[in-house]
């Protein structure tokens, strides 16, 4: 059999990539073994090799790199890439600034900032915890995770996310150690007095904000809640590919979960930031740091914000306009009058009839829009066959929701936005 031709094309991923050079902006040609002066290119220490080279294109597309973004994962690689590294100390000073609260800390992702949530208010295996049931599953995993049991809330009309004020009473006389309300696709509906009764209570409010980054309330959010949790997976409107944060008001509460997210350290102050001293076990704690090179992509884009808020704007504008040219009857879903600021995640379409939702999420995905009720096949986290072995109380009104909703990511118009 003739041998095959020792073209580059045949050769084995990893020698194909030896191969590759990358050309500096000073026009010299380097390959990816060469030294720098003063220390191997890519050390912690030492410049990243060749990053400020690198095409700004894959496979023909732009990545949207731009100069400030690749200048905090220089400092990133330059600090080792880990979640103590100041990119990262920067990115929580920068979101407790943007959501108006005294203490941000950065974590690996949005489920396990509700995990260090959970355990800093005193959740532990065996307690019971109320969940909206219009939350997301990973909402209710996150609880299962810590070894509780999540109780599902119901919620308080057909049309709105919040939570039902009578059944999250009643679940707080049954004894939950916590609650946690989620808003789903940014909004916001809930009760501020029936959250208010909860922690006098001693039941402390969380807050899974994943879907509503930019929600803003006449209340500081650490008014609403004892602590907020934030994803910034790279389905987000801020994003750092996988990543989240824990937002609270109290020290004591940003202390713990600080030792949870860095392997039990103790907290202590530096210029005004929350960093971890101390010898590793003095309290419980694993290893729920954040990537430093995600936090510098977040960063840059927190340089942002409001360019990324105002995008996001325009992309409500548009998808009002596409759900309204369908013909179909639709009203967005309730929000309460205490909302200052949308959270900016997507757009909720109630329709009349599960007939008519049906007729307007097939205009949609027919149009070439993706629609998050289909594609995560929307219904209350109780249908999920994790917590369908678990004994709970009827929700109707979420039941009649799910069945009525149509609601995308604004992200998902982004090509129907007019060429500037």
């Amino acid at each position: 059999m003739p041998r095959r031709p020792r073209a580059v094309a045949y050769l084995p991923h990893r020698r194909r990539l030896r191969q590759r050079r990358v050309r500096s902006r000073a026009g010299r040609v380097r390959g990816p073994g060469r030294r720098r002066p003063g220390g191997v290119a890519g050390e912690p220490g030492q410049p990243p090799a060749g990053l400020r080279g690198v095409r700004r294109t894959v496979a023909g597309r732009r990545t949207g790199v731009d100069g400030l973004t690749v200048a905090h994962l220089e400092r990133a690689i330059a600090d080792g890439g880990t979640g103590n590294a100041d990119v990262a100390r920067d990115l929580e000073q920068r979101f407790a600034a943007f959501a108006g609260t005294a203490r941000a800390l950065c974590v690996s992702s949005g489920t396990i900032a509700l995990m260090c949530a959970l355990y800093a208010v005193g959740v532990r295996p065996g307690q019971r915890v109320a969940v909206s049931v219009l939350g997301p599953a990973m909402t209710g995993l996150a609880v299962a995770a810590v070894g509780a049991t999540p109780v599902f809330v119901d919620c308080c009309s057909p049309t709105s996310f919040g939570l039902d004020a009578d059944a999250l009473e009643r679940a707080a006389r049954n004894g939950v150690a916590a609650a946690i309300a989620v808003p789903m696709w940014g909004y916001w509906d809930e009760d501020a007095a029936a959250l208010h009764r909860l922690r006098a209570a001693g039941v402390p409010v969380i807050l899974d904000l994943a879907q509503a980054p930019f929600l803003r309330l006449r209340q500081g959010l650490s008014d609403v809640a004892d602590i907020s949790c934030f994803s910034l997976h790279g389905r987000k409107p801020l994003k750092a590919g996988e990543g989240g944060v824990c937002l609270t008001g109290d020290q004591r509460l940003a202390e713990r979960i600080l030792a949870v997210r860095n392997f039990g350290q103790r907290a202590e102050l530096a210029g005004g930031r929350l960093i971890p001293a101390g010898p590793f076990g003095a309290r419980f704690g694993a290893n729920a740091k954040i990537n430093a090179l995600g936090a510098a992509w977040c960063l840059a884009q927190m340089d942002a914000i409001d360019t990324i808020r105002d995008r996001h704007t325009r992309l409500r504008e548009v998808a009002t306009d596409l759900l309204t040219a369908t013909g179909t009857t639709w009203a967005e879903a309730s929000e309460s009058d205490d909302v200052v600021e949308h959270g900016r995640y997507g757009i909720v379409a109630m329709c009349p009839s599960p007939g008519e939702a049906r007729q307007l999420a097939g205009s949609l995905h027919d149009d070439g829009l993706e629609v998050d009720s289909l594609r995560y096949r929307y219904a209350p986290m109780t249908d999920a066959p994790y917590f369908a072995r678990l004994a709970a109380a009827p929700c109707p009104n979420a039941r009649r929701l799910t069945k009525t909703v149509v609601a995308c990511r604004l992200e998902a118009f982004a090509s129907r936005l007019p060429k500037e």
